[in-house]
């Protein structure tokens, strides 16, 4: 299988150093690139590279900017936020700035690791602890949270059969608020409201 290739962008030397060693763990992803600055950053920066884990602050600019740079360029490429910021503005900037995921520097390896698989594969990875309340709140189309957590089983694979058991509905029931779901996020099908459930943080 094809190893995830990882970017840093990270001006910390040991952070960045210890950081590497632990993804090089990894069967399949590694780092291949490497940045202290904006400027390295966007001198290494290739097309080969899948994700790239992004200090926000760095010493000679915004790591903000540098990802917009950096998509304008390299749009197939997906950003995830290393950061000690967790006010729900921020991360809804960051994320129509087009960072995918969000992980505060504190955060267990595992997390770093999880936000990596997940926007690889197009989808949204927001730290649990992180302050999300408000950002929900400016995002959020107006879903329940019976339709929050029917959209979760979804995306988990369940079946629709499976959901309407687990839920102690019937199944026309459970079609019923589907069509609510669509009419909500303004889709057609499951897959189209995954997605856009998924770009707004709604669902892991």
């Amino acid at each position: 299988m094809e190893k995830i290739k990882v970017m840093l962008i990270e001006d910390h030397n040991v952070f960045r150093e210890g950081l590497k060693k632990l993804i090089d763990l990894e069967d399949n992803i590694s780092v291949v690139a490497e940045a202290g600055s904006c400027q390295e950053a966007l001198e290494n920066v290739n097309q080969d590279i899948d994700v790239i884990l992004l200090d926000i602050g760095l010493p000679d600019g915004d790591g903000l900017e540098l990802c917009e740079k950096i998509r304008a360029k390299y749009p197939k490429i997906k950003h995830v936020a290393l950061t000690t910021y967790d006010d729900a503005i921020f991360i809804k900037k960051a994320m129509e700035c087009g960072v995918k995921g969000f992980v505060p520097k504190y955060a267990f390896f595992d997390e770093i690791r999880a936000a990596i698989l997940m926007t690889s594969k197009g989808g949204t990875y927001l730290y649990p602890g992180l302050n999300t309340d408000i950002l929900f709140n400016l995002s959020d189309p107006g879903l329940s949270d019976i339709e929050l957590k029917i959209l979760q089983m979804l995306a988990s694979g369940q079946s629709q059969k499976d959901i309407a058991t687990n839920l102690f509905i019937s199944l026309s029931t459970f079609r019923r608020r589907l069509k609510t779901i669509f009419s909500k996020l303004k889709v057609n099908t499951v897959e189209e409201a995954l997605t856009v459930a998924t770009k707004k943080g709604l669902i892991k």
